[in-house]
């Protein structure tokens, strides 16, 4: 298919653009994956934008009033240009057409484009084959974004260990069990008794960049759901025209259960939101580094120092106090993180030892969830 006309609407296309475009890499070596492929048919417009890895597909269906396609035909066109456009052009229809070799034509009332395009030939498709071993769940969006977004933050950025770049997820009946881990801090969610899912037990490594991308582009509507397909090498994530197709990692995520202190030596509540609003003043002058301290008195005492910057201070009174006073050192961008990821209203922390990895739960969750922070080595020993 050469020839291509259609009308679309500025805020349709868009939508469908932004979603998409998450999958191209900013730093991609191939002309054809800096591009989006645009595919009209008879019952609508397909966005595809590929990195190899991971593929993200998006489906505009025919409306009389924001798509009309008078002619089915498909192009590739570089997607930064083709967005900034599109970006641009006034509100309203706008018509695509193809009418000579790979050249779009892009018309929005006296504004005009021709951009040059590329062979279809050479774009990676999404290609839906259902085998055997493939398992399939239907999820609530709203249950899938509050797993997943849990504990996506954790994992590392580094490629030295790839495993550690993803988010394990484990389906066992009616249990979801999600960790993500860089080696310093730990994020664990764990849901049960959701819904039986009637397969496999399931045990596989998800890229974290998929998720970030994938919790930002669907939607969280109360009837809105994903189906979930799962192979052995590959996930795909379906939902309202949406279709997002992930390599999984492949190799053997660590056992982190024994990471997690069962004996504690102390024990405090204290308010999220205000916890987080001290993180995120006294972390400007040092953020790689913030005291906590807890005294008898019933009050969280933090401070940052930064060689020739300076130093700041600030005390919080905590709700509860259990066990002896304590004092220790941690990553502050990596705790604020933590913090932010608590939709409690308050928050236990749990202390087991200089040695021990700092413990940090909501409180009012009714879900488990719990997040680890390995402590920083200090020249007084803290």
């Amino acid at each position: 298919m050469r020839s291509l006309l259609i009308h679309v609407s500025k805020d349709s296309l868009s939508t469908a653009l932004q979603a998409a475009l998450k999958a191209i890499s900013a730093n991609s070596s191939s002309r054809v994956l800096s591009g989006i492929h645009i595919q009209a048919q008879a019952e609508g417009l397909t966005l595809t934008a590929s990195n190899i890895s991971m593929t993200i597909e998006y489906k505009l269906p025919v409306k009389m009033d924001s798509m009309i396609v008078h002619k089915p035909g498909e192009i590739v066109v570089p997607a930064r240009y083709f967005y900034e456009i599109i970006r641009k052009l006034d509100p309203g229809l706008i018509r695509l057409e193809i009418a000579e070799t790979l050249i779009l034509n892009i018309q929005s009332g006296n504004t005009q484009f021709r951009l040059c395009g590329m062979d279809t030939a050479e774009f990676p498709r999404i290609h839906y084959v259902d085998h055997p071993n493939t398992q399939k769940i239907r999820m609530k969006n709203t249950l899938l974004k509050q797993i997943f977004k849990h504990v996506v933050f954790a994992v590392s950025s580094l490629e030295t260990r790839p495993v550690l770049t993803g988010v394990s997820l484990q389906i066992d009946n009616q249990n979801i069990r999600v960790v993500a881990t860089d080696g310093i801090r730990l994020a664990q969610h764990v849901v049960e008794n959701v819904e039986d899912y009637g397969a496999s037990p399931l045990n596989v490594i998800i890229p974290g960049s998929t998720l970030e991308d994938l919790l930002k582009i669907i939607n969280d509507d109360e009837g809105s759901s994903t189906q979930i397909e799962i192979g052995q090498k590959q996930i795909r994530f379906i939902s309202d025209g949406l279709r997002v197709q992930s390599a999984l990692l492949e190799g053997t995520y660590p056992y982190v259960d024994n990471l997690i202190p069962q004996v504690y030596i102390s024990e405090v509540i204290v308010k999220t939101e205000r916890l987080l609003r001290v993180v995120e003043r006294i972390a400007i002058l040092a953020g790689e580094s913030v005291t906590l301290g807890v005294y008898p008195s019933g009050i969280l005492h933090l401070i940052s120092r930064a060689a020739d910057v300076g130093e700041a201070k600030e005390e919080i009174p905590l709700e509860y106090l259990e066990g002896e006073y304590f004092r220790v050192a941690f990553n502050g961008k990596y705790f604020r993180d933590i913090l932010r990821a608590i939709d409690s209203e308050t928050l236990r922390i749990r202390f087991a030892g200089k040695e021990r990895p700092l413990v940090i739960q909501p409180v009012d969750m009714t879900s488990s969830t719990l997040f680890l922070i390995t402590p920083m080595r200090t020249q007084d020993g803290g």
